[in-house]
Formats: structure tokens, sequence, C-alpha cells
């Protein structure tokens, strides 16, 4: 049998932490994930603290909701 299909809203907040802009991505009131930039690189962290480092903001974006859906969706 497959799984029904569902639809999952993410919001993206972008906050000012340390003169640092930070992207939050979150799910109702649940924290999934960081961006945040780092010179011409982007730090995604989960929200278990795990950090890599990518060359783009959607690629990090990418990976956290990647992330979000094999371990916890």
């Amino acid at each position: 049998m497959s799984k029904k299909e569902r639809n999952i809203q993410i919001v993206e907040n972008e906050k000012m932490v340390n003169g640092d802009l930070i992207l939050e991505l979150t799910i109702k009131d649940d924290l999934i994930g960081r961006v945040r930039q780092d010179g011409t690189r982007y730090i995604a962290v989960l929200a278990n603290g795990e950090e890599l480092k990518l060359n783009s903001r959607s690629e990090a974006v990418d990976y956290v909701l990647r992330d979000y859906h094999l371990h916890r969706g």
C-alpha cells in the first residue's frame, strides 16, 4: 500500500543574530533547522545541532528539508 500524500507548510523566518542574517525553517512551532552565511558559503544547522557547509543558500535549505523528511517527516 502506498502512503497518503501530506502537504506540509514550511515557514521561513529571517532574523538578525549578532549581526548575521539567519534563516529559520519551521513547521508549525517546531524548528527544523537554520541556514546562515559564512563568507561565500552557507551553513545548514539541523535541529539536533549537526552542521554542514554548502555552496548556496538553496542547497542548505534543501539539506534541512531532506533531513526532516527522512528522519522526522
